[in-house]
């Protein structure tokens, strides 16, 4: 069904930034009212991602009404196996949360809520677990749908490089996002879709039928992080 909304943002094609952070991630201090009033500005739909927890959602519910501009509701969920932590997957079109855990018990919580799943900065050598990237991806590369290949936060560009070639050679679905934690970082990065509706940029998203455009952001933004996550914010 045609969403009317979507046509009068932004026609048949939706901008889509995969990966936002807000105030409810720790080392964050954008603050939820504050990703709407941008992106509706900009014509962008956030898919709001915090670290571990879905606190934002319903500010962001009551936030998408007032703006009459529309999000995805995700998580960015840290994943363990054997004990041992792994990387970080995207939930994308969420319906509720999803607690950090083993990998195969998250990836079937996810997939129980028809969820797009994703991973994180697969590539990313100086994020943890530090100087390998996401482990077992190989391991999980048929029961996920999507790699983020661009992220703006990546420090190196490589990284990028090899997380795109990687959903080529194995015909995965792409994601691309800011992972914003600032309003600096907004708009640097997103997924471009013809929709109009959600629903059907979801469908196009797995039909690989979408493209991306993104820039890195500067490496201040890690400064910024990490201040905010000795408390100033």
């Amino acid at each position: 069904m045609k969403n009317a909304l979507f046509c009068r943002l932004l026609g048949d094609r939706l901008l889509l930034d995969m990966h936002v952070h807000t105030i409810y991630s720790g080392h964050a201090n954008l603050q939820v009212k504050e990703l709407f009033r941008i992106y509706k500005m900009r014509g962008i739909v956030p898919a709001i991602t915090d670290h571990d927890n879905c606190k934002a959602w319903q500010e962001a519910e009551r936030i998408s009404k007032l703006y009459k501009h529309p999000f995805i509701k995700g998580e960015e969920i840290k994943v363990y196996h054997n004990n041992r932590f792994v990387g970080e997957l995207l939930g994308l079109f969420m319906e509720e949360p999803v607690e950090p855990g083993e990998i195969f018990d998250v990836i079937d919580k996810l997939k129980e809520q028809q969820a797009l799943i994703s991973v994180a900065h697969p590539f990313d050598v100086l994020r943890k677990p530090l100087f390998s990237g996401f482990k077992m991806l190989d391991e999980i590369k048929n029961r996920i749908d999507a790699i983020e290949v661009f992220n703006s936060r990546c420090w190196l560009t490589s990284a990028n490089t090899k997380a795109k070639e990687y959903a080529s050679k194995n015909n995965l679905a792409f994601t691309a996002g800011t992972d914003a934690h600032f309003a600096c970082e907004l708009g640097k990065a997103f997924l471009i879709v013809d929709a109009n509706s959600l629903e059907e940029a979801r469908k196009k998203i797995l039909a690989k039928e979408c493209s991306y455009w993104g820039k890195p952001n500067s490496k201040k933004v890690h400064v910024l992080s990490w201040l905010a996550k000795m408390g100033f914010k």
